[in-house]
């Protein structure tokens, strides 16, 4: 008989549970279920977002002139801080050095930057704004922008490129190192004839 009691009460405590929480559980379940639509909503979204992109990018690749102008004005307005954002900057601050306005691509690079969505494409922006700032004399910015460039495939060249900057200082030992470091970087089986030639011409400048 106490067994059925115990068995009883269970019951009506489990009774008394449910009618205390079920809308809880109602409301936790419908929360998990727009939870995962809203996930897949939003992932769509963005798969149309970057597809967009994308095709903006590609009519802007292609384009000249105003179009060309426009379609940019377009993507950044659209689709701020995306890559295809940092890559028509990149651009953009290509055609500045063309036309010989390191400024100007040195604003454009910082900008893009700032609009990076990933360390690999800013660090890529970071190489081309210290070849920018060695271009308007600015060799200490130069070298501290490359001091923070951490991707593995980007080693060899900021070290080649710290070995420019140091010859241009009139620092020929540290040109030797860097240039040292970046042949090493660079593998075994690379062929870099011109990055070869540079440490051979700094040893031999240590040398006499």
């Amino acid at each position: 008989m106490s067994d059925y009691l115990t068995d009883e009460e269970q019951l009506e405590k489990l009774k008394t549970w449910w009618q205390e929480n079920s809308m809880m559980l109602v409301v936790g379940l419908v929360v998990a279920v727009a939870g995962i639509a809203g996930w897949s909503w939003y992932s769509d979204f963005r798969d149309e977002q970057v597809a967009q992109a994308s095709d903006l990018y590609i009519e802007y690749l292609a384009a000249e002139g105003t179009e060309r102008a426009t379609i940019a004005d377009t993507l950044v307005s659209k689709f701020p801080g995306s890559t295809y954002h940092a890559l028509i900057l990149l651009r953009m601050a290509e055609e500045r050095m063309v036309e010989e306005d390191a400024e100007g691509a040195r604003v454009l690079l910082a900008d893009a930057l700032q609009q990076a969505p990933d360390e690999k494409l800013a660090d890529l922006v970071r190489v081309r704004l210290a070849r920018v700032l060695q271009e308007l004399d600015r060799s200490d910015e130069a070298l501290q922008t490359l001091a923070s460039v951490k991707s593995l495939g980007l080693r060899s060249v900021v070290q080649e490129l710290k070995g420019d900057i140091h010859m241009v200082r009139g620092e020929r030992d540290l040109a030797h190192e860097a240039y040292g470091a970046a042949l090493s970087e660079a593998g075994a089986g690379s062929q870099r004839p011109l990055l070869e030639l540079k440490v051979a011409d700094t040893a031999d400048s240590d040398d006499a």
